[in-house]
């Protein structure tokens, strides 16, 4: 009877997903009947009220596995499920948020139990929180959360929804500016960016903690340049094509390892003189900063999270307990003398 009621449930989410991409190819909308409201709380009544009795069936979503840190992630997920004696099926939306939409309705239809998913989009992705909970299944966020910072404020669990397990981005922006305060200190510093990709919360948040430790800490310093890399290399190397355009820049902040590792080619080409601050840990990033191309990084370790969102959501519907909040992991700061005791690269 559950497997039935749930059939029933996904064919009216559907109908709507199929709705929703007829009006709009991008799986994003500005439309504000899509923000929160009491009906997401009103479909948490769909969600079983016993514990799972068999193995768990648990989906994962991910942004794009052309990236090394959501192969981390995913690696970490298949780890987690194995330690939680749960079967996992793996979607990857390939940093298209329509995609993301239509990879969730089939995971629905194909009876998974929980769903964990990393956001390609934090607006898009309220649709697709909206079309789980309709269905009763359980969805936690990893990496991204569901709602932009904008309406809804940094590191928000979106109603209806398992929690997220994530770092926090606001606190690795702080730690980044922590080293660049060693850098600058009493000095005034023109600092360019190299964002994340456009739309994603952890970008908005890293940003935040990074001018707000600067300030705290009486730093002077003007922000000159900010631009997006949409995480990877390629995209950082052409921040800092732009960026040594500009000149005269003391300090970049790269929000990821990956982003540096291109910037760090451009500035050799290019003769751009800055130091480098960054955020990842990765394999990269850490040969960056022993060889003394990046002063210090703040260590993220997508593996671990990966496992600890599907053994959260596992743990939810063997409990029927669904409301388990915001969940962090330690994100240590990494210098060429404590990389090997603090950051063993997991991307």
């Amino acid at each position: 009877m559950r497997v039935q009621l749930r059939f029933v449930r996904f064919a009216v989410g559907f109908t709507a997903l199929l709705f929703l991409a007829g009006c709009s190819s991008s799986g994003s909308s500005d439309d504000s009947s899509l923000a929160y409201s009491d009906s997401v709380d009103e479909a948490m009544e769909n969600l079983p009220t016993e514990p799972l009795d068999e193995p768990p069936l648990i989906g994962l979503s991910v942004q794009s596995l052309s990236r090394t840190f959501f192969q981390g992630l995913e690696s970490g997920a298949r780890t987690g499920a194995d330690s939680a004696g749960a079967t996992l099926i793996v979607t990857d939306a390939g940093d298209d948020a329509a995609q993301q939409l239509a990879d969730v309705a089939s995971l629905i239809e194909q009876g998974v139990h929980g769903i964990v998913l990393s956001p390609v989009d934090s607006g898009a992705a309220v649709e697709i929180a909206e079309l789980a909970a309709a269905a009763g299944v359980p969805v936690i966020a990893v990496a991204n959360q569901i709602g932009t910072v904008e309406e809804f404020g940094s590191q928000f669990v979106y109603p209806g929804t398992v929690g997220m397990v994530t770092n926090d981005d606001v606190d690795m922006g702080r730690k980044a500016a922590g080293f660049a305060a060693t850098i600058i200190g009493s000095q005034s510093a023109r600092i360019a960016v190299i964002e994340g990709k456009s739309g994603t919360a952890n970008a908005v948040m890293r940003a935040d903690g990074f001018q707000s430790e600067l300030d705290d800490l009486g730093i002077a310093y003007e922000i000159v340049a900010s631009q997006p890399g949409d995480w990877t290399g390629d995209g950082g190397a052409e921040a800092c094509r732009a960026f040594a355009a500009t000149g005269g820049i003391d300090l970049i902040f790269s929000m990821s390892d990956a982003m540096t590792a291109g910037c760090v080619d451009v500035a050799q080409e290019t003769g751009l003189d800055a130091d480098i601050v960054s955020i990842g840990g990765n394999e990269e990033g850490v040969e960056l900063l022993i060889g003394g191309a990046v002063v210090g990084t703040v260590c993220q370790k997508p593996g671990t999270m990966g496992a600890l969102a599907v053994e959260t959501v596992v743990d939810a519907l063997k409990t029927a307990d669904f409301s388990r909040g915001l969940r962090f992991y330690e994100t240590p700061v990494v210098t060429a003398d404590n990389q090997v005791d603090v950051c063993d690269p997991q991307w």
